[in-house]
């Protein structure tokens, strides 16, 4: 039981949202959807008073500047905040 609990302890918030995005959604999420799955899933302890604003800045960085080219997640363009996955999204305006 204590490497479970350790193992969501030290999960980052994007390992959370990639889980999320992942195995619990089939579309793109907005930050506050995919917090709600990662409280009631248990996915990461919460601690601090403003996990909302933790998650939307770790997205937000990941898909600006320099750490676009390896990010694993994708804005919508055109979209306000709506996020996936860049695999998920390559495979939806891309299909095989």
């Amino acid at each position: 039981m204590k490497d479970k609990q350790k193992r969501k302890k030290e999960r980052t918030w994007a390992e959370a949202a990639r889980m999320v995005l992942e195995n619990f959604s089939d579309a793109p999420m907005t930050p506050k959807q995919i917090l709600h799955v990662i409280q009631t899933k248990g996915l990461k302890e919460m601690s601090g008073t403003a996990p909302l604003a933790c998650l939307v800045t770790m997205l937000h960085s990941q898909v600006r500047g320099d750490r676009v080219k390896n990010s694993i997640f994708f804005k919508l363009p055109g979209r306000m905040s709506l996020f996936t996955l860049k695999v998920l999204y390559s495979e939806i305006v891309l299909p095989a």
